[in-house]
């Protein structure tokens, strides 16, 4: 798997289908808080999976 496909939290699968229509990440919004808790030499390079986008926004009442 490549590292774009890595979520940089987690380090499992993205689920990213990076350049088709309907992949999931074009419609949903990472918050800011969980954007800065990824390392910087990760930051920007994948997205964040959907299951840790939904738990962060879980734990911090989202």
């Amino acid at each position: 798997m490549t590292r774009d496909k890595i979520c940089p939290i987690c380090k499992k699968d993205n689920g990213c289908r990076s350049g088709e229509d309907t992949c999931w990440c074009y419609t949903i919004k990472v918050p800011k808080g969980l954007l800065e808790t990824i390392d910087d030499r990760d930051r920007g390079k994948a997205c964040v999976c959907k299951n840790c986008i939904e738990k962060y926004n879980r734990e911090n009442n989202l």
